[in-house]
C-alpha cells in the first residue's frame, strides 16, 4: 500500500510541474532581437560609443573659434594719487581739489580666441574621427556577443524541453510493460519480482522526468534573464533544433574572420589613434600661434555705451615657441609609444585567438555532425530492438532485464541524438559568429578555396591598414 502512494506521487508531481499560466510563443529571432533590444551589455555599448562621439566633438572644437561675451559692473574708490611719495609737494590748495570720489564703471565687449596653426590639431581631429569609429566596432562586438548568448540559452531551452519529452516516453513506455507483467503475472508466468523489477525502474523514470523538467525551468529563466525580462515568465519556444548540413575550411573561416570580427577593426582603429596620440604628445614642443581680439565698451554712465568715444578693443596674435619643458613632453611621448606597443600585442594575440577559435568551431561543426549521424541510427536500431524484445517477452522468451536493458539503451540513443542536435546548432551559430557574421542567421558558410591563406599573424596582413567594415 505504501509503495503505491509513493509511486501515485509520483506520477502526479511532473504534471503539476508542467502547468505554465498563459505561456507566450517565442521565436528564435524575437528572442536575439529583445536581448538587443534590452541586454545592458548593449546599452552600455552604446553610452561608451556615445562618450566617445563627445570626445570627439571636443577634440573638433580646437579647430573653431572660441567666443564669449562678458559685462560687468565695479564701484570703486581710488586714493592712489594721494599715496603717490612727493604728494607732500604740491600746494595745499591744488592739493584740496584732488579728494578721492567713488565712482561706477560698466564693461561690455565680445572676445574671440582662435588657434591659427597648431602641430596637434589635424592629429587631434583625425584621431577624434578613428575614436568614433572605434565606438562602433564596439558596439557591434558587443551586439554579436549578445545574439550569441541569446540564441545558446533558446538552444539549451529546446533541448531541455525535449529531453522532457523523451523522459515523457519513457515513463509512458515503462507503465506498459509495467501493466504488461502485471497481466503475465496473473496468468501465472511471471513472477513478484519481476513486476517489482519493473516499478522500481517506473519510479526512477518518473524520478528524472522530475529532475529534466526542473532543469528545464533553469533552462527558461537562463534564457528569460539574457532577455532581461523576469526569470520565472513563462515562453514556450515555436522553433525547433532542425540539422542543417553545413561544412567549413578552417582557412577560410580565418580570412572570413579577418574581413568581418569587429574585434579586428577595433584593434586597427585603436592603433590608428595611438599613432596620432604621439605626434599629439610631440606638438607640445612645436610652435603654435594663436589669435584673441576684443571689442566693447567702458564706461561711467550707461547712456554713453555704443558710443565711438567710449569703444575698447584689443586684438593680439601669439607665436609661441617650447624651449624646455623639464622633459615632460618626452615622458608622454614614451608613454604613448608603449601603448602603441601594447596595441600592437594585442593584435598579435587577437590572430592567435581567432585561429584557435576557427580551428574550435570548425571542430565543433565536424564532430557535431557526425555524432549527430550515428545516433540518428542508434536511434533506429535501438527502437527495434526494444520491440523485438518486448514481443519476446510476452511470449517468454526474453527475461526482465533484457527488457529493460533494450529501453535503456533507446533512453541513450534519444538523449543523444537530441543533445546532438543542439550541438550542431550551437556549432553553426558560433560558427558564424567567429567569422563576424550574424548568429542568427542561417546563411550558407563560405566553400574552402583552393589557395589556403596563411593562418594566424600571416592573415592579418598590413596592420595600418583596415579591414572593411561589414556592418553597424
Amino acid at each position: 500500500m505504501h509503495r503505491a502512494v509513493h509511486v501515485a506521487l509520483l506520477a502526479a508531481l511532473p504534471v503539476a510541474a508542467t502547468l505554465p499560466a498563459s505561456a507566450e510563443p517565442l521565436s528564435r529571432a524575437e528572442a536575439v532581437a529583445r536581448a538587443l533590444e534590452r541586454n545592458p551589455a548593449i546599452l552600455r555599448s552604446l553610452a561608451d560609443r556615445d562618450g566617445l562621439r563627445g570626445r570627439a566633438k571636443q577634440a573638433r572644437a580646437d579647430a573653431l573659434p572660441e567666443v564669449n561675451v562678458y559685462g560687468t559692473f565695479l564701484r570703486y574708490q581710488d586714493p592712489s594719487f594721494l599715496n603717490s611719495p612727493n604728494i607732500d609737494q604740491l600746494p595745499p590748495e591744488l592739493l584740496g581739489a584732488f579728494k578721492p570720489l567713488a565712482s561706477n564703471l560698466w564693461d561690455g565687449y565680445a572676445s574671440v580666441r582662435q588657434t591659427l596653426w597648431s602641430f596637434s590639431l589635424g592629429k587631434a581631429i583625425r584621431a577624434a574621427g578613428y575614436a568614433e569609429h572605434l565606438g562602433e566596432e564596439n558596439v557591434r562586438t558587443a551586439r554579436q556577443d549578445v545574439a550569441l548568448q541569446a540564441i545558446f540559452a533558446y538552444n539549451a531551452f529546446l533541448l531541455a524541453l525535449e529531453q522532457v519529452k523523451v523522459a515523457e516516453t519513457v515513463v509512458h513506455q515503462k507503465e506498459t510493460q509495467l501493466e504488461m507483467s502485471r497481466n503475465r503475472r496473473g496468468a501465472g508466468v511471471a513472477t513478484d519480482l519481476e513486476v517489482l523489477r519493473f516499478e522500481v525502474d517506473l519510479a526512477n523514470a518518473r524520478t528524472t522526468l522530475l529532475r529534466l523538467r526542473g532543469a528545464a525551468d533553469l533552462s527558461r529563466g537562463d534564457l528569460n534573464a539574457v532577455m532581461v525580462e523576469p526569470t520565472d515568465r513563462p515562453v514556450e519556444p515555436t522553433d525547433t533544433l532542425e540539422f542543417q548540413e553545413a561544412l567549413a575550411d578552417q582557412q577560410q573561416v580565418v580570412r572570413e574572420a579577418i574581413a568581418g570580427r569587429p574585434e579586428v577593426q577595433a584593434v586597427t582603429w585603436n592603433e590608428k589613434i595611438y599613432d596620432e596620440a604621439i605626434g599629439i604628445y610631440k606638438a607640445d614642443m612645436q610652435p603654435r600661434l594663436d589669435l584673441y581680439g576684443a571689442f566693447g565698451w567702458s564706461v561711467r554712465k550707461t547712456e554713453h555705451f555704443f558710443e565711438p568715444d567710449y569703444e575698447k578693443w584689443s586684438l593680439s596674435i601669439t607665436l609661441k615657441v617650447p624651449v624646455f619643458d623639464g622633459w615632460r613632453t618626452a615622458g608622454k611621448v614614451a608613454q604613448a609609444r608603449a601603448d602603441r606597443a601594447r596595441v600592437g600585442q594585442d593584435r598579435v594575440a587577437l590572430q592567435t585567438q581567432i585561429d584557435l577559435q576557427a580551428k574550435q568551431a570548425v571542430d565543433r561543426l565536424r564532430v557535431a555532425a557526425s555524432v549527430f549521424h550515428a545516433t540518428e541510427l542508434n536511434v533506429t536500431q535501438a527502437r527495434k530492438a526494444l520491440e523485438m524484445i518486448e514481443a519476446n517477452y510476452r511470449l517468454g522468451a526474453a527475461t526482465t532485464l533484457d527488457v529493460l536493458d533494450a529501453q535503456a539503451a533507446l533512453t541513450q540513443a534519444e538523449f543523444s541524438r537530441i543533445e546532438a542536435l543542439a550541438a550542431h546548432a550551437n556549432a553553426r551559430a558560433g560558427l558564424r559568429y567567429v567569422m563576424g557574421q550574424d548568429p542568427l542567421a542561417d546563411a550558407p558558410l563560405p566553400p574552402p578555396s583552393s589557395p589556403p591563406a596563411k593562418s594566424g599573424a600571416a592573415a592579418i596582413g598590413d596592420p595600418t591598414s583596415p579591414s572593411p567594415a561589414r556592418r553597424d
